[in-house]
């Protein structure tokens, strides 16, 4: 259970905060919301917390499933306790024979990497689109935006609401303490070189973000970047808009990386237009649906690879000795 554990600490979070902690007992795994981890600032409500939580339940079922162990999942199981995200119950013994196929996800899971910078002006296989298209549920829907003018909408907005985001001091000031120098030692937080930062300017990064809208200064940088260098945009939206919603937002996120990965592709989050004010509204009226947008991202070929951010161990994270 504790190795399975090895996988899910390399999911994905926002500002890489990896704001999980997990508990086994005996044959299950709890799955908690750190309360010291949250972004008070940039994740009011908690959302991308969860949706980050939702990743890492996804690599523990992927890694379960290579080993021969079915995973049964119960999101927010006790009503009593809103940390308390999910609990995975494996049985003790193996179900099916270990797969030797070697393009398993699990070999997709250490490989995957948030890539923020350029995408190469190639669309993804076909096939590769159906396949996301397939993971549609009744309750969550999935949009891929490859048209030039619909890109340039939802681009519009995801820049909007990001010059918002950065308006707010306090948002700022919490960013700053997450980018980190090129050389940082810290298992928490975003190295420069995920958003292509050369590190001298890496280490004056911070210092800049927590007293000036970045977002403002380098909005031609990022337009040029959303609009010719994203051949596209995937939103997924959900009925409703509550902690299960967002979890399974997660995990379907975390399923599309993971399957990006293996085809060599790249995906990177843009939370702004999700999670600032009402942009979100305007996300609906380009998609033409009433389900409530809860992750948008860019998918693509990256240019060039990208280094992986550091990460906590799992002794930091795992609650009791199993």
């Amino acid at each position: 259970m504790k190795f399975l554990l090895t996988f899910a600490v390399l999911a994905p979070s926002s500002h890489n905060s990896q704001p999980w902690r997990f508990e086994i007992k005996e044959n299950e795994i709890n799955i908690f919301l750190e309360p010291a981890r949250r972004l008070i600032e940039s994740d009011k409500n908690d959302r991308q917390a969860y949706i980050s939580l939702g990743c890492a339940i996804t690599n523990i079922v992927t890694a379960a499933d290579y080993y021969g162990l079915s995973c049964n999942v119960a999101h927010c199981p006790d009503k009593n306790d809103n940390y308390l995200a999910a609990r995975i119950t494996i049985p003790t013994k193996s179900q099916k024979a270990v797969p030797s196929e070697t393009d398993h996800f699990i070999f997709s899971i250490p490989k995957r990497v948030t890539n923020r910078n350029q995408y190469a002006n190639k669309l993804p296989p076909e096939t590769f689109l159906s396949e996301i298209k397939s993971l549609n549920t009744s309750d969550l829907s999935i949009y891929i935006i490859i048209e030039q003018q619909k890109k340039n909408q939802l681009a519009d907005v995801a820049l909007l609401a990001s010059i918002d985001a950065m308006e707010d001091g306090n948002f700022r000031r919490e960013l700053s303490q997450y980018v980190k120098s090129n050389t940082t030692l810290s298992p928490i937080g975003m190295p420069g070189f995920g958003i292509g930062l050369p590190t001298p300017v890496s280490f004056i990064a911070p210092i800049m973000i927590k007293y000036l809208n970045m977002n403002k200064l380098n909005h031609k940088k990022d337009e040029a970047l959303l609009k010719k260098h994203t051949p596209a945009f995937v939103i997924i939206a959900t009925s409703e808009d509550n902690r299960p919603n967002w979890i399974e937002t997660g995990e379907l996120y975390e399923r599309i990386a993971l399957l990006a990965t293996r085809e060599g592709l790249s995906t990177a989050m843009w939370a702004a237009p999700i999670q600032i004010s009402e942009h979100f509204k305007e996300l609906q009226k380009i998609l033409q649906t009433e389900f409530r947008p809860q992750a948008l991202f860019r998918l693509g070929y990256p240019v060039k690879p990208t280094l992986h951010s550091p990460r906590l161990m799992i002794d930091k994270v795992l609650i009791g000795d199993p």
